[in-house]
């Protein structure tokens, strides 16, 4: 393995993108957690016990619409970073060292 090369502005915005398109996708697979959990593990506990009124088991299906949406919105930033990836790769071919 031969030693990386100077690093063009080309390539320091190939990683600028990589790292844009990391920390996009970091909130919004949290936030998709969150939501999951809260629509499908806490409402349901909560209703169960009698601390929360039976009515609030209706928020339960606007949640899981936005847990989709963000596990969607998740699918198309890891796409979009994985081919940033790729193109960071062209510096330093091994990922691990």
């Amino acid at each position: 393995m031969e030693d990386p090369n100077a690093i063009t502005s080309v390539e320091w915005n190939n990683i600028h993108n990589f790292l844009k398109w990391f920390w996009i996708y970091l909130p919004i697979v949290l936030t998709f957690g969150l939501t999951l959990l809260t629509a499908h593990a806490i409402i349901p506990s909560l209703v169960n016990t009698g601390q929360l009124p039976e009515s609030t088991q209706k928020l339960r299906i606007p949640l899981t619409g936005v847990a989709v949406v963000l596990f969607a919105a998740g699918v198309v930033i890891l796409i979009l970073g994985i081919n940033a990836q790729l193109d960071v790769k062209g510096i330093y071919d091994r990922l691990l060292i």
